[in-house]
């Protein structure tokens, strides 16, 4: 089942375009719900000014950001108020929007458009378990593993190369943002995918992380 009345009403909007790295929402902009029309975008949190955890990462198709539309619609807060939120293009992206007085009126007039709201919250909430859950094993090595499997599932495209078959992780993901992701160093995380390269478990091709197995994956973490 996928949200879309409400891709439909969003998608009524006008395309914006940001460039990898661009800063496209935070907490002090206008009030407004966007769809990833393409490329991948990410939420951080800003913790003490510089050091940013990844807590979710928003593909073509997702919607973001709930929290002021769950505010404002059901007056219900999902986020601390004294914490910052930043929404950042991870490649060149392309986005539309409905601001949210539109929004609270499409929804008085189709409340079916709340159900489209509870399925990506649904999808929000699965992604958070499966972060929580990588951070929860026990060392470093099963923690990006995990992640990666998750990320492979959500994210990864079937294609077939000399034969073989494998998962490319349409997301870049550098060891950077797999260590903000489950609050890592760096270094940390850049030798797990360098053991999981050597070990045949990961390949690269571009910029792009390529899954040969993703059963084998899994059984790396168990």
């Amino acid at each position: 089942m996928q949200p879309n009345k409400l891709k439909k009403l969003i998608q009524a909007g006008k395309v914006q375009k940001h460039p990898k790295e661009q800063v496209i929402y935070s907490l002090d902009f206008k009030e407004e719900l966007y769809i990833v029309k393409s490329g991948y975008v990410k939420r951080y949190q800003v913790t003490d000014g510089s050091n940013n955890v990844i807590e979710s990462i928003y593909g073509p198709g997702y919607f973001f950001p709930l929290t002021q539309v769950y505010k404002r619609l059901l007056n219900f807060g999902l986020s601390q108020e004294d914490v910052t939120y930043i929404y950042q293009a991870m490649t060149d992206v392309e986005i539309q929007g409905i601001n949210s007085e539109a929004l609270t009126e499409a929804a008085k007039n189709d409340p079916d458009l709340y159900i489209d709201l509870f399925y990506e919250a649904g999808r929000r909430l699965k992604a958070n378990i499966n972060r929580l859950a990588s951070n929860a094993l026990k060392n470093d090595y099963q923690k990006v593993t995990h992640q990666l499997v998750y990320l492979a599932e959500e994210f990864g495209k079937h294609e077939v190369r000399h034969d073989k078959q494998g998962l490319r992780l349409m997301v870049p993901l550098q060891p950077k943002d797999m260590a903000e992701q489950l609050n890592i160093s760096v270094e940390v995380a850049d030798a797990v995918m360098n053991s999981l390269t050597q070990k045949g478990l990961l390949t690269t091709r571009g910029s792009h992380l390529i899954v040969p197995d993703l059963n084998l994956l899994k059984d790396a973490y168990l």
